[in-house]
């Protein structure tokens, strides 16, 4: 044998086939790793060369095995022309002149598979239904029917080979008549009527063979009922002999062999597109809790596809949730390389369905279908479609999709709660159903309150909190007792000082609620935040004065320096000559005949107004350290020294204000209002006298006269009034026209 594997080898090594693209003409299949040698073909594993399917190869090597030539063509020809679920099935075959190849689903001989005893009464059903068929339906005789002609699918299911010795029901000259001693240990499984010449082959042969499978599979005690049923298969008498189809009705029957939860759900889901509804109800409605009793490389590599294909095309009626309750039980214990590619891509294709009975059900078992699969799967393909419940027309959509969303948070990542997901729970707080309210807020507090990746402080503070604040004058009263719950799980990650300048005054109206719970409720959240803000108040210093000193004395420094350069140092030096030129104008008001009693310094009130210097530059004003005034003379004095002299440039009072100087000041029509008032002094302290006194009049200034440009004529000049600037009039690098007295005015 280790000749033949060697010229096997050395063949497909020249044709190409082995470990790489075919060479074979009209086989797009790769010839792989040999596993099992089975007569009379070598097995390989195998894939297509498109790489998307998986297969087994069955090789004939024609030089090594030429007497059994006969045999591997027919088995190809049979191949090629039956399909049936019990059937091994066929993909692709060729021949040449150094072998023949076939190529089949993935399978590996039974003798090499796991055994379990609900697979394998599966199994003997299938192979019977694949014997009736072939039998009644194609008219043809397997006669080979032993452990090596069955092969176990990746699923745990059997499938029916070994068609070498097939041939029509009724041949005179069988080619199992003429090859069968060829076969080795065919002698000892052999019907008896093949040894007789001249008795045609039936459906009993078959029987026989049947036989000799159960007792190949249960070598030491059979089940209970079984054993009766074997005795019929292995009776001499052709014309007496149970067939295929007498072993299957009678296995099924009330107690029967093959009357197994199991079995009976395997069959029923062959046929499910031909059930009614009340029986596909009744059917998915028990399937979750027996299917934690099956097989589980049959229930995820079997079941769970034919479930997912299902609830996808509509088979499943109105009973989506229940078979997604079924499909989350058989996947709960799958690996993540196998979900990935058997469940995942079915999840994503059912999320992006418009069936809103179908999404309901989705979104109910979002937690179970969405733990298998990856998070940048879930972030990049499911989450923008489960999204879109947050506005869906349906209530009952975006309730579930608001439940569904603490199942979805952990998958998305921080990035994708915090930018997206937590905005769309909030703006559910703003539903107009009062439940959806009540249940986002819920979702949002456990979001919030959780350990681990989640909500980050700054969506805490600026998205959580106003809905928080928002939600607490609800008028649905579950509303406001879930806001308060949300806000005291929350209270711990809120700074200290805007839970008691935002929160805490926002939350007291609510201890007095109409409503209980509300009331309890919020006892308790400003219990929790009361504690917060001791617990903040302990940690901070005693006072805060000696801070604000220094706060204050570093800005000081800092407007000293800012004056000292740019734009800065002018604004200062303008207000100096501003208050300069105030301080000198009360001077000469004095020396130009006031009454004594003005003549100290007066502490006028605000509002009162100066009558204008007819100085043509501010005055400088000497700083000197402040100087009780006891007396006018001593006032007067004071006055006289912050008195400096005059020059003629600088600023002009009447630049702004043309001519007519004299109507400009009010020469003609004197204002009692514009008066400064009389005072004495008491104590120290400037008292304004009751009567009043007038001003000097202003005719002893000499007003400085512009000249009128040339283009304006004596006649175009007219008089105009006094404008009364405020301080804000100043404008910040405006001309030398500017009246420094009139910013106090």
């Amino acid at each position: 044998m280790s000749g033949l594997s060697s010229y096997l080898i050395s063949t497909l090594s020249r044709v190409g086939g082995l470990g790489g693209s075919s060479g074979i003409p009209d086989f797009p299949f790769a010839v792989g790793e040999k596993v099992a040698t089975v007569w009379p073909w070598s097995i390989h594993l195998g894939t297509s060369t498109d790489g998307k399917h998986d297969v087994t190869i069955f090789v004939f090597d024609k030089p090594h095995g030429a007497q059994y030539v006969a045999a591997a063509q027919n088995a190809l020809r049979r191949m090629r022309t039956l399909r049936h679920p019990g059937v091994l099935r066929y993909m692709g075959g060729a021949e040449t002149s150094d072998a023949i190849y076939i190529a089949t689903e993935r399978v590996v001989p039974l003798n090499l598979s796991d055994r379990n005893e609900e697979l394998v009464r599966w199994g003997l059903f299938r192979v019977a239904e694949a014997l009736r068929f072939v039998n009644e339906d194609c008219k043809l005789v397997h006669a080979n029917v032993c452990k090596e002609a069955v092969f176990v699918t990746s699923a745990g299911e059997w499938r029916l080979g070994g068609l070498e010795l097939m041939d029509a029901v009724g041949a005179e000259r069988g080619v199992y008549r003429e090859m069968g001693a060829m076969v080795p240990g065919y002698a000892g499984r052999m019907a008896p009527e093949i040894k007789v010449q001249g008795v045609q082959g039936t459906a009993a042969l078959d029987g026989w063979g049947l036989a000799s499978l159960i007792g190949e599979c249960y070598t030491t005690e059979m089940p209970v009922g079984l054993g009766a049923l074997h005795a019929q298969l292995r009776n001499t008498d052709p014309q007496r002999r149970m067939t295929a189809r007498g072993f299957i009705e009678a296995a099924q029957r009330s107690g029967g062999v093959l009357d197994t939860a199991f079995v009976r759900a395997c069959r029923f889901l062959e046929s499910v597109t031909v059930k009614d509804t009340h029986e596909r109800a009744q059917f998915f409605a028990g399937l979750g809790a027996a299917a934690a009793e099956f097989p589980r490389v049959f229930a995820q590599r079997k079941m769970l596809p034919e479930l997912l294909t299902l609830v996808e095309f509509g088979g499943a009626d109105n009973g989506h949730s229940a078979v997604l309750a079924s499909v989350v039980q058989i996947a709960s214990d799958m690996d993540e390389t196998e979900y990935s590619a058997v469940v995942a891509p079915a999840v994503v294709r059912l999320f992006a369905s418009t069936d809103r009975a179908l999404r309901f059900a989705l979104l109910e078992h979002a937690s179970g279908l969405l733990h298998g699969m990856r998070d940048d799967v879930v972030t990049s393909s499911v989450y923008p479609a489960f999204a879109t419940g947050f506005g869906d027309a349906a209530p009952a959509i975006r309730e579930a999709t608001v439940k569904a969303a603490l199942s979805m948070a952990p998958r998305v990542g921080a990035k994708t709660l915090n930018s997206d997901l937590i905005k769309h729970l909030v703006r559910s707080v703003a539903d107009a159903e009062p439940g959806i309210r009540t249940n986002s807020l819920i979702c949002i507090g456990k979001l919030c309150a959780k350990g681990g990746p989640g909500v980050n402080d700054t969506s805490l503070r600026y998205i959580v909190c106003p809905a928080l604040l928002h939600a607490l004058r609800d008028v649905f009263p579950p509303v406001r007792a879930a806001a308060l719950a949300v806000s005291g799980a929350c209270a711990m990650r809120w700074d200290a000082v805007d839970v008691a300048r935002r929160v805490v005054p926002a939350i007291s109206p609510l201890l007095v609620d109409g409503e209980r719970p509300v009331r309890v409720a919020a006892a308790k959240a400003i219990n929790v935040m009361v504690a917060h803000i001791e617990g903040h108040a302990r940690e901070m210093p005693e006072t805060v004065a000696k801070k604000t000193a220094d706060k204050v004395g570093a800005q000081a420094e800092a407007v000293a320096d800012l004056a000292a350069n740019g734009w800065g140092g002018w604004a200062v030096s303008s207000l100096s000559s501003t208050i300069s030129g105030a301080i000198s104008l009360a001077s000469s008001v004095s020396q130009s005949g006031a009454r004594p009693e003005s003549a100290g310094v007066q502490s006028e009130p605000s509002g009162s107004r100066s009558e204008p210097s007819g100085l043509s530059e501010p005055p400088q004003v000497s700083h000197r350290p402040a100087t009780t005034v006891n007396s006018p003379t001593a006032a007067s004095a004071i006055v006289q020294s912050t008195t400096a002299p005059q020059s003629a440039g600088g600023w002009e009072f009447n630049d702004d204000w043309g001519e007519d100087a004299a109507d400009a000041w009010g020469i003609d029509n004197d204002d009692d209002s514009w008066d400064a008032q009389p005072s004495n002094t008491t104590g120290g302290m400037t008292v304004v006298a009751s009567t009043p006194v007038k001003l000097a009049k202003p005719a002893a200034i000499t007003p400085v006269a512009k000249p009128v440009p040339k283009s304006v004529t004596k006649k175009d000049t007219k008089p105009v009034q006094p404008r009364r600037k405020g301080l804000g009039a100043m404008k910040l690098g405006g001309g030398a026209k500017s009246n420094p007295v009139d910013q106090f005015l």
